[in-house]
């Protein structure tokens, strides 16, 4: 037993170490990316210039800034260009609203700062559910129709769920070839954890 014990320990520290790479190499600057999970719903308009750098005509999004990958004023973050089917299953003002509950697909486009929008957008390190219980908010454009597509009439606030998907279920349209993928410089990045164009900064934690 005395020598295999120092042999699993090897194996333990190096599996651990393996998982560490590769977290770090998922969350970036402490950024917090997962593929499916918890969200919640809201809807903005003025979606022309987006933080990601270039608008779309089809259902867009913002997102929380601690899945974005970057800070305000510090470029697109890995999510720009990624897309999510989002289905809302409960409005936390009505919470005997039964629905219907609709599903749609959106592109990340935009940023949701935590900075005066905690309520939705204040997911941290620390803190990595909003006051909703969501680990992911997306903010729909209004302009491009999503929100209109999605929201219940008389119902602007939903929670729910989010899957990434590939942009080919998305329908419409960025103004060409150069962002079909993930980020905005032309890149097809496989769905999270997969990086695409990175993040940007550190994430603070609020």
């Amino acid at each position: 037993m005395t020598r295999i014990l120092p042999f699993l320990q090897f194996v333990a520290v190096a599996t651990l170490a393996s998982c560490l790479s590769v977290a770090d190499k998922r969350a970036t600057g402490g950024y917090v990316q997962n593929p499916s999970g918890t969200a919640s719903f809201t809807q903005y308009t003025g979606c022309n210039q987006p933080a990601c750098g270039i608008p779309a005509s089809g259902f867009t999004a913002a997102v929380s800034q601690l899945a974005f990958g970057s800070g305000p004023g510090l470029g697109p973050g890995d999510a720009c260009g990624r897309c999510f089917a989002i289905t809302a299953n409960k409005d936390p003002y009505s919470p005997s609203f039964g629905g219907p509950f609709k599903t749609i697909v959106v592109k990340v486009t935009d940023l949701c700062p935590a900075q005066g929008n905690e309520e939705w957008c204040g997911q941290s390190q620390s803190n990595p559910t909003n006051q909703h219980g969501a680990a992911m908010h997306f903010d729909i454009c209004e302009d491009t129709g999503g929100a209109g597509a999605f929201f219940p009439s008389g119902h602007y606030a939903l929670t729910g769920t989010y899957t990434e998907v590939s942009c080919s279920q998305w329908s419409g349209s960025d103004g060409g070839q150069l962002w079909n993928g993930a980020c905005i410089a032309g890149e097809n990045a496989a769905n999270w954890p997969a990086v695409g164009c990175g993040n940007k900064g550190q994430s603070s934690d609020y």
